[in-house]
């Protein structure tokens, strides 16, 4: 039940308000469900993975491609496969390593045909860092080929916990992430980029909310996109308010403030209910 509720907080959020762009979701192992008609309905996929999930649709529901990263894969170990569940030509070996919330898919505000896959590295079986890779639809490509891959913004080890959010304006998104200073220290620190038809925007860096000792987190938005939460696994539960215009938390609201020694409390996952009523969180 634990792997479910990670694969349901991976893929729900990544598309607020976006018109199907959530409608199937493929993940765990060659599983996959489309909820186009309203009606789930079981899916195959090619996906193997006890790491992160993540899929995108067009405007009509009907997968476009998806990603995923594998665990005890050495190096990068991300894949793209295409709606065919075929390996998306170049779509291997992106930047990843088997954790949970290591991939968020954002379609480029620019172009209907291109999307950005960020990724980011939180051990060092792959390389540390903020990375994104470019998905390229055209007629000579009507499956979509990888043009672009482990592009890197940043070079710190991050936190597992990358997400995005769509903007205000209705066009632009915002991707959302933290650094991790494990063992060492701790941060209060969140790094955003937002994303526009000109391209990747400079990071910004907002430090609020409970300190952050660990590697380990999850980051989730409700479905309007106003309120944010962060778990975890030393039992941090922190909920913000989001500017979707602005780009900044508020209200900083710390549940729990964590542990600083064992036992923890392992909150691995965490999820709003659709209409933002209540908050659910797992643990170990």
């Amino acid at each position: 039940m634990k792997s479910w509720l990670i694969v349901f907080a991976l893929i729900l959020p990544l598309f607020c308000t976006a018109q199907n762009r959530n409608s199937v979701w493929c993940f765990g192992d060659s599983a996959g469900i489309d909820f186009g008609t309203g009606t789930p309905i079981a899916i195959p996929s090619s996906v193997i993975s006890r790491g992160s999930c993540v899929s995108i649709s067009d405007t009509s529901g009907d997968l476009l491609f998806y990603a995923f990263t594998r665990a005890g894969i050495a190096g990068n170990s991300g894949r793209v496969y295409n709606k065919n569940h075929v390996l998306m030509d170049n779509g291997d070996s992106l930047l990843g390593q088997g954790w949970y919330q290591e991939l968020v898919i954002v379609p480029d505000p620019a172009a209907d045909s291109s999307f950005y896959i960020f990724s980011i590295g939180v051990t060092n079986s792959s390389s540390p860092g903020l990375f994104y890779s470019k998905v390229v639809f055209s007629n000579n490509n009507i499956n979509g080929i990888v043009t672009q891959k482990n592009i890197q913004l940043q070079s710190f080890k991050m936190v597992d916990c990358i997400n995005a959010v769509k903007h205000g304006n209705g066009r632009d998104w915002w991707v959302i992430f933290r650094k991790s200073d494990f063992p060492s220290s701790s941060n209060n620190d969140f790094y955003t980029y937002l994303i526009t038809p000109t391209g990747i925007q400079n990071v910004s860096i907002q430090s609020i909310g409970a300190q952050n000792i660990t590697n380990l987190g999850h980051i989730a938005f409700t479905s309007d996109g106003t309120r944010m939460v962060f778990t975890n696994l030393n039992g941090v539960i922190d909920l913000f308010n989001f500017d979707r215009c602005t780009g900044l938390l508020s209200n900083s609201i710390s549940i729990e403030s964590g542990v600083t020694s064992p036992p923890e409390p392992f909150y691995w996952s965490c999820e709003f209910s659709p209409d933002a009523s209540k908050l659910y969180v797992t643990a170990s």
